[in-house]
């Protein structure tokens, strides 16, 4: 089991709060500056006529021209009344014509912007900008202007709004105020969205410690685990992605199971067909070998034959299974070409009435209306045909039928092997087409039955054709064996 500091749940909590702790820092650095916009605004408008009632002092004692000592006097009776200001007189230019600060002040720049001092003149102070701080080579602050007639030419008073004292003063206030509801705000914020923030990914996390206890869970070799796959966001899809996932291995595990119980049944069935052939030529031949002069020789004869037919069962079953095996491999190469169906099952019903006249069934191939040719593999068709028929006669008792009917559907031809045996039950109808399978011996006619791979070969021909071999049985109706071939279209109908 993993640390809690090592879990997800921790990891995105630690970004979380790094993030929390970053964006707070950068509101606060906003708020400080955007409050100190603030304050310079609300200086700017609270004090925009300053510069107009000392522009209208001065304008008597200056209209016959500049003159310090007149000017002089009247800026220093106003600096008396209010000595937070500082008061300068600019040319048209801009050029500081005179200043009037504290003894112990200087400036440090000859020339103002006038820029700005021509937009707060034009709006009547209603335009909130910055000017140039004499006494700064780089800082901008609050200002009041205003125009002034000296004689025949146009100058500014501009006024600087606060002294270097009161700026000290009033920043030191400032900046503690905001510092401490600034610093509050931020803890109260960051502590409130902490709190919700570890509470929503505890919910969120707790679903992904779900997903991956049902991984592990999983991974032990619990396959039925499962887990609530509900909501619509992306751990959702990741729910139900994972149950997808576990019921296709789960599916999977039980066809390899299941394949290697058939492989196991395989090789039983295999050992058993191969084993009682070779045991009863083993048995006759041992005979003969023993009892050589003793016995007669229509005895020595039956020995032979029996020996004959065990031996050719054997071959017949290992070629069956030798088809088998390159069918599954698909090794197998088709050489289609144009054919009369109906005249390939003749061929195979004549082949095989010998075996149908000895056990007194009656074999018939049935064309219905005209057929078109068809495309296959002539050699692969007559060895599907043929067991078809076969399975049919094996199961069909004497005085009965087994007919092959072949008809023409939409372009193609419906071929059809049904009987009259006893059918096959609903709980071996799915399993007739599986390699080795029997259904219950005792419905067979004597002792000869297959061993169970015709259907399996059929099938797997058919759908290499294209087409798909179905079935259908009732208990004692018999069973129809079907499936389509298409049509050779550039062939005219057989007539």
């Amino acid at each position: 089991m993993r640390s809690l500091l090592s879990s997800f749940y921790a990891r995105i909590s630690g970004v979380f709060l790094l993030l929390i702790l970053v964006l707070g820092a950068g509101c606060v650095a906003i708020a400080f500056r955007s409050a100190q916009h603030l304050f310079d605004d609300v200086e700017q408008l609270l004090n925009r006529d300053t510069a107009r009632s000392i522009a209208t002092e001065l304008a008597p004692l200056v209209q016959g021209g500049f003159s310090r000592d007149g000017v002089g006097s009247a800026i220093h009776y106003m600096m008396v009344l209010n000595p937070m200001v500082e008061i300068y007189l600019l040319d048209p230019a801009g050029t500081i014509m005179a200043y009037f600060l504290n003894p112990a002040e200087k400036i440090v720049r000859g020339t103002v912007d006038i820029g700005p001092v021509l937009q707060f003149v034009q709006s009547g102070g209603r335009r909130l900008v910055l000017g140039e701080d004499p006494r700064s080579a780089s800082r901008r602050r609050p200002f009041s202007a205003a125009s002034l007639r000296m004689g025949s030419s146009q100058y500014y008073v501009y006024v600087i709004l606060g002294g270097e004292k009161y700026d000290a003063s009033l920043r030191m206030i400032r900046d503690s105020y905001y510092l401490r509801a600034g610093v509050v705000a931020f803890f109260l914020a960051l502590v409130a969205t902490l709190a919700v923030g570890l509470i929503l990914f505890f919910f969120l996390t707790r679903r992904l410690s779900s997903l991956g206890e049902a991984v592990r869970g999983f991974q032990r070799g619990d396959l039925g685990r499962r887990i609530r796959a509900g909501g619509s966001d992306e751990i959702g899809d990741l729910g139900r992605a994972f149950n997808d996932m576990a019921a296709t291995i789960e599916a999977d595990v039980e066809k390899v199971r299941l394949a290697e119980r058939m492989r196991r049944d395989l090789i039983g069935n295999i050992s058993h067909d191969l084993r009682s052939p070779l045991a009863s030529v083993q048995g006759y031949l041992e005979t003969l070998v023993l009892k050589d002069g003793e016995l007669p020789a229509e005895e020595r004869r039956r020995f032979l034959q029996v020996s004959l037919r065990n031996t050719a069962s054997l071959q017949r079953l290992v070629e069956e299974l030798f088809e088998l095996a390159k069918l599954d491999a698909r090794q197998v190469q088709l050489r289609p070409e144009p054919l009369a169906v109906a005249e390939l099952a003749q061929d195979v019903a004549l082949k095989l009435a010998p075996e149908a006249q000895a056990a007194g069934v009656a074999l018939s191939v049935e064309p219905v209306g005209d057929l078109p040719l068809v495309r296959g593999d002539v050699g692969m068709l007559e060895r599907v045909l043929t067991n078809l028929m076969e399975n049919a006669l094996r199961f069909t008792p004497a005085g009965g039928s087994v007919r092959a009917i072949l008809r023409g559907v939409e372009g193609s031809v419906r071929v059809t092997v049904s009987d009259t045996g006893t059918g096959i039950s609903p709980e071996d109808l799915p399993h007739v087409f599986e390699r080795f399978y029997r259904a219950d011996r005792s419905r067979t006619r004597g002792a000869h039955h297959g061993a169970g791979l015709g259907l399996a070969i059929a099938r797997q021909i058919v759908e290499l054709h294209g087409a798909t071999l179905e079935v259908e049985s009732r208990p004692g109706e018999g069973a129809a064996f079907s499936f389509t071939l298409t049509a050779s279209a550039a062939d005219p109908p057989t007539p």
